[in-house]
């Protein structure tokens, strides 16, 4: 029902959870009961996000190309679910808990990271710190998009430009 949901919700705070439930094909009851407001709503897709990456991370835990999985993983998420980003940045109590989203974020990345620069697939010296300045720069590219399609097509286009600077020119570097 979250997922559903969350489709539903559109830019801003131009749809109402009446309006999602019905698109969600649930009762209004039943999202009011779990989602007393947007902030909950948002809050509740948050959690899930991170449980989703955590579960991809333990997955791929001894793939030599898990660190780009979990690049691609998050920027598609970013694309995906560009809206509840707008809505985190435009609510303080959100964007805390987005904050503390982006620091279990970076915990997961640190060993994927460290284990692509051993294998000499991205920069010896990327930090997961420009691991948020592409998620940043990413994001500066889907802000320009109008629709999903687009925002997809923006977030894909942005991280293989960014992934040809972070990984290494040549064996040594």
């Amino acid at each position: 029902m979250i997922a559903a949901s969350l489709r539903r919700v559109r830019r801003r705070s131009g749809l109402s959870l009446t309006e999602v439930a019905r698109r969600a094909g649930v009762g209004q009851a039943t999202l009011y009961r779990n989602f007393p407001d947007r902030r909950n709503l948002a809050a509740a897709l948050l959690v899930e996000h991170m449980e989703s990456i955590e579960r991809l991370a333990a997955a791929h835990a001894d793939d030599p190309d898990a660190f780009f999985v979990l690049l691609r993983n998050v920027v598609e998420t970013m694309a995906r679910f560009y809206p509840l980003g707008e809505l985190a940045r435009e609510d303080a109590c959100l964007g805390s808990e987005l904050d503390r989203r982006r620091r279990g974020l970076a915990e997961l990345m640190k060993d994927p990271l460290r284990d692509a620069k051993r294998a000499g697939t991205v920069r010896r010296d990327l930090t997961v710190d420009d691991v948020f300045l592409v998620l940043s720069m990413v994001r500066g590219a889907v802000d320009t998009a109008d629709d999903r399609a687009g925002r997809a097509a923006a977030a894909a286009r942005a991280l293989a430009l960014v992934l040809d600077g972070i990984t290494p020119s040549r064996p040594d570097a």
